[in-house]
């Protein structure tokens, strides 16, 4: 027991509960006890499981060799004397300190006070009651810390969550896949953004505290996807006894989706489905808990998080906001419902304003699994103070939820995926992690592209980025048309046709929207325009559909007005003296005439006019292709004059091409004064490989470009690892000649500028027949795919597959950078395409000299396509086979590059063919078949 000397006779009344024991021995005087603090937490909360209490006992009067201490019962089992520690005298009174070790969850304790002076009867105060609650989740956010970025992502085209490594929910976008005009992140462009949620959180407790699923100290974890779907599985082992979870993330698609009260279908269900199971022998009572921190629209307006018992459910809302600035807020009335299932009581514990712990006790029998679901319903309506959402989306989503066969909602889902799947590509490569790669980007770009709205999000590692960005649409549409699924590109195209004429008098496509269509950032950068027709013209090219093309055909125009100049922003106009197109670059925050928004000007005017020419529009595709070899021949491939007066983006120096010319030093403003320009912009910009991939307007070997990529390869190394690029960096050659973007597009490792050498090298390689090209671009796309998170869908900053990378800073990356890119750079190395109109197929593999062999098979429109490239390593035998299963007759090109050949050598064709056309210097072999319809085999052997 604790004891202290020294003492005072001071006689004064004090409140309390206490019992007086015996006089002391000092006659005159007393011993007493009362609880001056009832037990709580840490800051004087309630007591949470797992964590110390404490309890501050006062005794009257001061006096010397006083005894104190507290008498606990933990649900009614005695737990001994706790001692108490002495603070200090207060007046007449003396306080002490009592620290009660930590306690299980739902634990009651019963506790009282008790003081002896000497050997004399015992004071004790009456007894008190408290139950020990639930622990909350550990905070780990600071503000401004840079934040590891959940990588997992589910989704059904309507309604996105994000999904941390331990399948806890990181943010919820509703009512679309990204950011809608009438919903906000919490903090921007900060890497902590959120739109609705900042945690959802599931844990159990099992006779001690409660583990929650974020812990890494109670929880083995392994994540995955089921299949080739967007259902997460989270896999936790419980590290203090033989129960494990299964953890099972999807929001529902297919044909059995709740309606609303006016009958239509409501997308927004999110559903978490708890499957745990002890496997130990004999029964064991545990607590499910699942911790809520809503920041509906992020948090901005009138937020609320409700119990509503009679529905048995947690009301998450935001009832409407306003801002003097209407594009930053808008009004609506954004609601969620989180409810567990019907099969047992639900209680609810507020632990603040916008937080609150759903909970439920579960008998776990052994070896045979307990279900408990969880749903997410998102409810919108586009204006403020609707009081009667919760009736028209919510209550019968809940029914529908309670009373549905979720298994077979989860079974459909999957089918749903499965069935995204079928038409994609096969690729049969010595390794199959390009397969699974090809595959899961794909079902990742997918979850980016709106299926309401036709918009396509940039990515969601950040607020900034859930939003369309016109060039980014473009780009990871074309891909996923690649891939099989051209409704997505037609969607897109159908978007960027409706949002053309949001803002007057601009008629230039902005840098991003909502998803909805809302104008976000209005920096004029024309390459967000100039690839609208040149996409078109390649989404015609995969579906053969020109009255599609007819059908949005103001849109063209418009664009290709744009890249005349005609956009009514002094920004983005067309300087007639050097015939280029001042805009804002591929980078945001720079002003000038760059090579690469020129070269994306010149290959949309180029589609557009062919894209005239197929609906019978001569004079327009005359005047932009006049246009178009203007920009080309005068402004951009002509050398400056060494006054640097007239057109020209080529230094006749270095025989080089500039990133720009008349780069505006004044950054994110235009300017005209010849004071505040850099007249010749010289840096190493990865953009400067779009002559070649993807616009296809030189060849790879152009010396300009060529120069020009082996300096991207030498100077834009990220550390000392060769095979990982940055987007951009300073001439070292001519110092204080560009202005940079920013430090982390020339420090920070870039799955576009890396996705771009890669596809650069291939063709590189294919008109060359040089293999070391080959090479270098499976390497990089190699230590690309190593850096992937475990998922597939982030990208780290090493390729240490062994750190866990929640301990890492994540880099992420969205639709076009990674998925797209990556999209693209495995199909080029495949090499078969087909061209609808032209009814011909496109046959141009690379087999780097390391593999043995390659093939693909892929359904087209024209038919089914299997092909095998195959050849010894080290050898120069060659062997092509194909079969093709087709609706008509279609011509298949074939042109492959045989590093090393130096002969064609015995020729086998089957059925009989002539040898094909030989180039020796770049070892490429040429030839043509009509292939007719339905099944038809052919082999080729050469070398």
């Amino acid at each position: 027991m604790a004891q202290r000397s020294g003492w005072s006779t001071i006689d004064c009344p004090f409140g309390g509960q206490l019992e007086r024991g015996k006089v002391g021995a000092w006659g005159e005087l007393m011993v007493a006890t009362w609880i001056e603090s009832s037990a709580r937490g840490r800051h004087g909360g309630p007591v949470r499981a797992g964590m110390w209490s404490w309890v501050v006992v006062g005794t009257h009067p001061i006096e010397a060799d006083q005894e104190v201490w507290l008498d606990v019962l933990a649900d009614d089992v005695p737990l001994g004397p706790l001692p108490a520690y002495w603070l200090e005298n207060k007046g007449v009174n003396s306080f002490w300190h009592v620290p009660i070790p930590p306690q299980a969850v739902g634990v009651r304790l019963r506790y009282r006070s008790m003081a002896r002076h000497n050997a004399d009867e015992t004071s004790a105060s009456a007894y008190q009651d408290v139950v020990v609650r639930l622990n909350l989740p550990a905070r780990t956010e600071a503000a401004g810390a840079i934040l590891t970025i959940p990588e997992g992502l589910v989704g059904n085209r309507m309604m996105t969550a994000r999904v941390d490594g331990r399948g806890s929910t990181y943010d919820v976008y509703f009512p679309t896949v990204g950011l809608h005009s009438d919903v906000r992140p919490s903090e921007g462009d900060q890497p902590q953004s959120r739109s609705h949620f900042r945690a959802i959180v599931a844990g159990l407790a099992a006779g001690r505290r409660l583990d929650w699923f974020s812990e890494r100290l109670s929880w083995e974890v392994f994540q995955r996807y089921q299949g080739a779907t967007n259902l997460l599985v989270t896999e936790l082992n419980w590290r203090h006894g033989p129960i494990r979870v299964l953890a099972t993330d999807f929001i529902a698609k297919g044909d059995d989706l709740p309606r609303t009260a006016g009958g239509t279908e409501s997308p927004g269900q999110y559903i978490k489905r708890f499957r745990i199971n002890n496997e130990g022998t004999t029964p064991r009572r545990v607590l499910l808990a699942v911790y809520v921190h809503a920041e509906v629209n992020g948090g901005i307006g009138e937020p609320g998080l409700m119990w509503r018992d009679g529905d048995r459910c947690l009301l998450a809302t935001n009832r409407g906001h306003s801002h003097a600035n209407r594009k930053l807020a808008r009004d609506a009335t954004v609601e969620f419902a989180l409810a567990l299932d019907g099969r047992g009581e639900t209680f609810c514990e507020p632990t603040g304003p916008n937080e609150a712990i759903l909970l439920r006790w579960l008998d776990l029998p052994p070896d045979e699994p307990v279900t408990v679901d969880l749903l997410v319903s998102g409810a919108f309506t586009g204006w403020r103070g609707d009081q009667g959402t919760f009736e028209h989306w919510i209550r019968p989503a809940l029914a529908w939820f309670r009373g549905a066969d979720l298994d077979a909602v989860e079974q459909a889902t999957a089918e749903d995926w499965d069935e995204f799947i079928e038409p994609l590509p096969t690729l049969h490569f010595p390794r199959p992690v390009y397969a699974v790669s090809l595959r899961r980007s794909s079902l990742a770009a997918a979850l980016h592209a709106d299926a309401k709205w036709g918009a396509i999000a940039s990515g969601f590692d950040r607020g900034l980025s859930a939003y369309c960005w016109p060039r980014d649409a473009v780009l990871a549409g074309g891909a996923l048309d690649r891939v099989g699924h051209p409704h997505v590109g037609r969607r897109a195209f159908e978007w960027l046709n409706r949002v053309r004429a949001q803002v007057r008098p601009f008629t230039y496509w902005f840098q991003k929207y909502t998803i909805d269509g809302w104008p976000e950032w209005e920096t004029p950068a024309v390459d967000q325009t100039a690839v609208i027709p040149w996409g078109m013209e390649r989404h015609y090219r995969r579906t053969g559909d020109l009255d599609f093309v007819e059908a949005n055909w103001s849109m063209v125009e418009q664009a290709a007005a744009v890249c005349g100049g005609t956009s009514g922003h002094p920004g983005l106009s067309l300087l007639e003296d050097i015939s280029l197109i001042r805009s804002g670059g591929l980078w945001d925050n720079r002003y000038g005439a760059f090579l690469y928004g020129n070269v994306c000007v010149v290959a949309g005017l180029r589609a557009a006019s062919r894209l005239a020419e197929l609906v019978d529009r001569p004079e327009a595709a005359a005047k932009w292709s006049a246009l178009a070899d203007r920009i080309w021949n005068l402004g951009i491939l002509n050398p400056v004059a060494v006054d640097d007066s007239g057109p020209g983006l080529v230094d006749a120096e270095t025989g080089t091409f500039l990133e720009a010319r008349r780069l505006s030093t004044r950054r994110a403003l235009w300017t005209g004064s010849t004071e505040e320009q850099i007249e010749r912009a010289s840096a190493i910009d990865v953009s400067i490989l779009a002559p070649v991939v993807p616009f296809g307007l030189l060849p790879a070997t152009d010396p300009r470009v060529r120069r020009l990529a082996e300096a991207v390869l030498k100077h834009n190394l990220v550390g000392s690892d060769p095979n990982s690029l940055a987007r951009w960096s300073s001439d070292p050659n001519r110092p204080g000649s560009s202005l940079s973007p920013g430090n982390g597009y020339r420090h920070d490792l870039s799955s576009l500028a890396t996705l771009w050498m890669v596809r650069y090298l291939l063709q590189l390689g294919r008109e060359t027949g040089d293999g070391r090209h080959w090479a270098r671009a499976l390497a990089m796309l190699d230590a690309l795919i190593a850096r992937l998170g475990p998922l597939g869908l982030i990208l780290r900053p090493d390729p240490r597959t062994t750190d866990d990378p929640d301990q890492r800073l994540t880099i992420s990356a969205g639709a076009w950078g990674l998925h797209a890119m990556l999209i693209e750079s495995l199909l080029d190395l495949a090499g078969l395409d087909y061209d609808v109109p032209a009814r011909r197929l496109i046959l141009e593999p690379t087999l780097p000299p390391s593999w043995p062999h390659l093939g693909l098979s892929q359904p087209f429109r024209c038919g089914a396509v299997d092909y095998r490239l195959e050849r010894p390593v080290g050898g120069s035998g060659h062997r092509l086979t194909l079969v093709a299963t087709l609706d008509h007759p279609v011509t298949l090109q074939i042109n492959l590059t045989c590093p090393g050949l130096t002969d064609l050598g015995p020729w086998h064709a089957s059925p009989a063919a002539p040898p094909p056309a030989f180039d020796r210097v770049s070892r490429r072999l040429s030839w043509s078949v009509e292939l007719p319809e339905g099944q038809s085999t052919w082999e080729w052997a050469w070398g």
